[in-house]
């Protein structure tokens, strides 16, 4: 998908402070988590915001959010002097959109479903703004390929990788970076039974559609798949894992009274695999995409592992 050449240049045009972060061993099992939650916005987000305002013409640029990309790019936009303009429905997790307005940016407010935000990102962009559709967009693969180039150093230490999965972006950048660096283990990416969109996708082998989704992962919210994306996605994974909502509550407890570390519900689907033991603790990553989580969804997560490991 992509070249080494083109790889490297990604990585290397990134500010330093978005870049290596950090891994964790487990206390108890054989994982490793890569914390992109410690980036300065919570989220590895983070990465394709500043690469695609990097390549950005206009001073004005929209992208469409669930909450996390809105973030990562008004601070990415407040860096480079553009102003962003964000697509998100009436229902996006307030606490992430006061993290994007701690940076001046236009907020346009969209129908309730998940069709709707590429409709008025479609609207805008027939105004003259500049707009970023970030299922498609190469640059925001490019953006999340960073990462695993910088996994490309530590192969050593996993033989499997499990990664959120909502459209999958994540997951196709990730995975394009190890592959071409000869990565040869497993990539799987990690879905809520409360969205399983990209699960059922998988398996029927062609894009579906859903109408509706329940899921505590608001992060992982995408409710169709473009058919080049899916193409590029099957070229790049091994598999797609479905896990039990309940299980991700778990994994947000077990994250934090276990290991000491605070992730929101849709980066804790890679654990919640591990919790439901469908893959081995021995040698696995899981990439903790973001942090970004309410106060009582996090008591409430604790809870429910407290109960569960008594």
């Amino acid at each position: 998908m992509f070249s080494l050449t083109q790889l490297e240049e990604a990585w290397i045009s990134l500010p330093p402070e978005i870049k290596n972060t950090p891994y964790q061993r487990a206390r108890q099992r054989g994982v490793t988590f890569k914390l992109e939650s410690l980036q300065p916005t919570g989220s590895y987000k983070i990465r394709a915001a500043y690469r695609v305002l990097q390549r950005s013409s206009g001073q004005g640029v929209a992208l469409s959010s669930s909450g996390n990309f809105a973030g990562a790019f008004t601070w990415a936009a407040s860096q480079q002097k553009k102003h962003p303009h964000l697509v998100v429905t009436p229902g996006v997790n307030q606490r992430k959109m006061q993290l994007a307005r701690r940076h001046p940016c236009t907020v346009h407010i969209c129908g309730d479903n998940y069709e709707s935000r590429f409709e008025m990102l479609s609207e805008l962009r027939a105004s003259g703004v500049e707009a970023i559709d970030h299922r498609t967009d190469r640059e925001v693969f490019l953006g999340h390929s960073t990462i695993g180039w910088e996994l490309l150093t530590h192969t050593n230490h996993f033989q499997r990788v499990l990664i959120p999965v909502s459209t999958g972006g994540l997951a196709l950048g990730v995975a394009s970076a190890l592959r071409a660096g000869g990565f040869r283990g497993e990539i799987l990416g990690v879905q809520p039974s409360g969205n399983p969109t990209l699960y059922e996708s998988w398996r029927s082998g062609q894009p579906i559609q859903r109408n509706g989704i329940h899921t505590i992962c608001d992060a992982l919210t995408a409710t169709s798949i473009p058919q080049e994306t899916f193409n590029l996605l099957q070229q790049h994974l091994d598999d797609i894992l479905l896990v039990q909502e309940q299980s991700v509550w778990n994994a947000v407890g077990y994250l934090a009274l276990e290991e000491g570390l605070v992730s929101e519900p849709g980066a804790a689907v890679g654990t919640a695999a591990l919790l439901e033991e469908q893959i081995p603790w021995e040698r696995s990553l899981c990439i903790l995409s973001g942090a970004n989580i309410e106060a009582l969804v996090l008591k409430q997560a604790i809870d429910s592992w407290f109960k569960a490991s008594m």
